[in-house]
């Protein structure tokens, strides 16, 4: 888990009922369109210095979550603020600035640089858009940032396919932290990398949010690293986040019957660790006809069939502890 040193000086990102509905055609001889829900009205708040982890199971909107806070799509309603202001009604210089202080790494260090470029150009790119440094001035601050991320700096005249698949993820890195960003969203940052290597640039995020009072949204779909990594968690079904806790008390005392199942299939810290063994029955439902009511009822163990609760009544949002939420009708009707 995080320790990083930075205060909690209040939020530095809040999303407020992000929702994003992407249209698709309903059918073959259909002229009519239904709305794929791929995120579906989730808020939460990511504090200066600190990580907020997304996790939940491939296409619960995890990453279309991350692509609208880059701004790489349009949400089709909701509100991100920035330091209390809504990126998404912001003016030119100041989504400059927004765009600048808010960097992403992702997943596949060999696919998000370009073959054909030096690294030193990779990561220098930013800084010849976004800044008046002299291309000396872009050469010296490529080299710093070489060595703040565990490299050489005469590796800049280097070609990514030289680089092993951490070392290309340790330029992506540095290529984040050019612009000197605040924010930066990491999307299953080492889960293409072998496992070796995951610890260490684990180690190294965490490194660098200390030294530079970062704050982190990390999406990823693998337990152990989020549980290493975040200060604080939200488990995402459907387009939905589900549950929400800081890190530990998530992991110790997990109250959503899709988080406990989550958790039973992921591996133990400890081959000693027992603990109960959850199958979900059937698949995942399909965002554009999504299950009435609670979203998870056809799939959950724990579902209230006394007049189909579960089936017909969406469930309210209930801080079951402070900062631990759950939306589930085994938690009382108490709305947070």
């Amino acid at each position: 888990m995080s320790t990083s040193n930075g205060s909690t000086n209040g939020a530095i990102l809040e999303v407020r009922d992000l929702k994003k509905y992407f249209r698709v055609n309903s059918g073959v001889f259909s002229r009519s369109k239904a709305s794929l829900k791929a995120v579906d009205g989730i808020s939460f708040v990511i504090e200066e210095g600190k990580t907020y982890g997304l996790v939940g199971e491939s296409g619960c909107g995890k990453t279309t979550t991350a692509k609208m806070i880059l701004l790489l799509e349009d949400p089709t309603e909701g509100t991100i603020l920035f330091d209390g202001e809504d990126a998404l009604t912001m003016k030119k210089d100041e989504l400059r600035n927004y765009k600048s202080s808010v960097q992403a790494v992702f997943q596949d260090p060999w696919a998000s640089l370009n073959p054909r470029m030096r690294v030193g150009s990779i990561i220098g790119e930013p800084l010849e858009v976004n800044s008046t440094m002299t291309k000396g001035e872009i050469k010296t601050r490529v080299g710093e940032l070489l060595t703040e991320v565990g490299l050489q700096a005469y590796q800049s005249t280097l070609f990514p396919h030289e680089f092993s698949g951490g070392q290309r993820q340790r330029i992506g890195v540095a290529r984040a932290l050019a612009l000197r960003p605040r924010l930066i969203v990491l999307d299953e940052p080492v889960s293409a990398l072998d496992v070796s290597i995951r610890a260490q640039i684990m180690n190294l995020l965490e490194d660098l949010q200390d030294e530079h009072n970062l704050s982190y949204l990390l999406i990823a779909h693998h337990l152990a690293t989020v549980r290493y990594m975040c200060d604080t968690v939200g488990v995402m079904y459907l387009g939905r986040l589900v549950e929400e806790a800081e890190t530990e008390e998530l992991f110790d005392n997990p109250q959503h019957p899709y988080t406990k199942a989550l958790m039973s299939a992921a591996l133990p810290s400890h081959p000693d660790i027992e603990r109960e063994e959850i199958i979900l029955t059937g698949e995942v439902p399909s965002p554009v006809d999504p299950p009435t009511g609670c979203h998870f009822h056809p799939r959950c163990p724990q579902r209230i069939d006394e007049e189909n609760l579960c089936a017909t009544t969406s469930p309210v949002r209930t801080e079951t502890a402070p900062g631990h939420k759950v939306v589930c009708h085994l938690y009382g009707d108490s709305s947070q």
